[in-house]
């Protein structure tokens, strides 16, 4: 749900930049456009921090939790940004990360932090196949992503492929997003590989502090 914060200009420019990449009929290539242009990925890590954004701490904090073999454990980004996800996972002991994103601005950075080992620049669209063989990664990660023009809810069934028997994946994303016909979509894709035995819903919590506008959930799934 939206917080009751005092919306200050300054988080309200904030929010309402991070929004924009979320208009709904935009489409994912025109939102990977507004990605690739450098100043704004520059300005989107400003707006996150300002927004105070959570959702790698849970991301890291969780997958810290469910895997043991920290330095050895592959572990896919996907809609990596600018890194944020990354770093949280090195602090904690990750040494296999890959930073998946569509626009190549935003890896650009990710490099620039030396947290990741490799790198993945590719738009998800329906119908998409990663280019990863099946029951390659430990774990997949997704913060913020799951929204307007970034993710389809067909992509689910991929992180499954290329998640081994076993891994988890990890999906932090803003509680309001399950109020909109993209969210309701997800949801309904997620149960339906639940019902077919592809994954198991190993937990979802509520995410306090998302951002500090919005609370947030996190998905935790286990690959069958």
């Amino acid at each position: 749900m939206d917080k009751k914060v005092e919306r200050t200009p300054e988080v309200e420019e904030a929010d309402n930049f991070i929004n924009a990449f979320q208009l709904p009929g935009m489409g994912i290539n025109q939102c990977i456009q507004e990605y690739e242009d450098a100043e704004k990925v520059k300005l989107y890590e400003k707006m996150a921090s300002r927004l105070n954004y959570s959702g790698p701490l849970y991301c890291a904090d969780l997958l810290s939790g469910l895997i043991q073999d920290r330095a050895n454990a592959l572990v896919l980004d996907v809609g990596a940004g600018t890194g944020f996800v990354g770093e949280e996972l090195h602090k904690r002991g990750f040494r296999k990360i890959v930073a998946h994103d569509g626009a190549q601005a935003m890896l650009d950075i990710c490099r620039e932090k030396n947290v990741y080992s490799s790198f993945i620049c590719s738009i998800v669209d329906e119908g998409y196949k990663f280019p990863v063989k099946n029951d390659t990664y430990d774990a997949v990660t997704i913060s913020g992503a799951v929204c307007e023009n970034h993710l389809p809810p067909s992509c689910q069934a991929e992180f499954i492929r290329i998640t081994k028997p076993g891994g988890f994946i990890i999906n932090v994303f803003r509680a309001t997003v399950l109020n909109l016909d993209y969210g309701r979509a997800w949801e309904n894709e997620a149960k339906r590989l639940v019902s077919e035995k592809k994954w198991t819903l190993y937990g979802r919590l509520m995410a306090p502090g998302f951002s500090n506008v919005v609370d947030g959930l996190v998905d935790i799934y286990q690959v069958n």
